[in-house]
């Protein structure tokens, strides 16, 4: 028999799901759907055609898989800043018989499962799109089910740290642009770290600190080999090392600003 705590925290994670999953997962499939039906078939069709390289739409369909996790982060972010400013439901489950920080261990683990299949949908999409180009068979599977899990848990723990710097609603976009932004657009979603290696090394190993960065690369090392990349376990290692500061930074700001006892 499970303690009562375990039963209260297992209770709260089956309640967000459901009202997740019950209101918002069909939305979810599309919104992630029309993004990547769109970036693909620009990248794969047209890029080529202007000098782009023909395989560019893989390495952008394989940075998508991790993108529709991290983007997830400012959605779910701008949620639970509004019900702090708005409905405050958040009052009621702090108010349950359960240690604070695991309410914030369970927001995670809930941003977790609620990113992860919509995330992996992607998956068949891009192989539709993409065709003979995506060789699946090049797959390794269990480092694909390690990057997935890990970019998963990260992206809910980075979800957790911006919604304890954002002031408020009207300040979200500031976060958002500010450090979401320039950490995709560095993170190798459209280039990898040996590239940028190649046409700076200063800045290459400044944006190690990035990271989103061995999340992009370990998916592509994943799908098409290490060659190339930086090495996979050591991604691992860096997405787990940012988990943990994320998550325990983003929670402990965000019970003293509750004044969660």
């Amino acid at each position: 028999m499970c303690s009562p705590t375990v039963a209260v925290f297992f209770k709260m994670l089956k309640t967000d799901l459901f009202k997740y999953y019950k209101k918002n997962f069909l939305d979810d499939i599309i919104n992630k759907s029309t993004w990547i039906s769109c970036m693909l078939l620009i990248s794969t069709y047209i890029w080529p055609k202007i000098g782009m390289s023909e395989s560019f739409g893989v390495f952008m369909a394989l940075g998508g898989l991790v993108s529709c996790s991290f983007w997830d982060s400012w959605g779910v972010s701008a949620q639970f800043v509004s019900d702090i400013e708005g409905s405050r439901e958040i009052d009621y489950y702090l108010t349950l018989p359960i240690w604070s920080r695991l309410f914030f261990i369970k927001q995670i683990v809930f941003y977790t499962l609620r990113s992860m299949i919509p995330a992996l949908l992607m998956l068949p999409l891009s192989k539709l799109i993409l065709g003979a180009r995506l060789d699946l068979t090049q797959l390794h599977i269990g480092n694909f089910v390690a990057i997935f899990v890990m970019t998963n848990i990260f992206c809910a723990t980075l979800s957790l740290l911006m919604t304890s710097l954002v002031k408020n609603m009207s300040s979200i976009d500031n976060v958002s642009i500010r450090f979401l932004f320039p950490m995709w657009f560095f993170g190798g979603s459209q280039f990898s770290w040996m590239t940028f290696y190649q046409a700076s090394p200063i800045f290459a190993y400044l944006n190690l600190c990035n990271p989103l960065l061995y999340a992009m690369e370990a998916m592509h090392v994943a799908f098409l080999g290490q060659s190339g990349y930086l090495p996979f376990w050591t991604c691992i290692l860096m997405l787990a090392v940012f988990s943990i500061v994320f998550g325990y930074v983003g929670s402990t700001r965000l019970i003293r600003y509750l004044d969660c006892v």
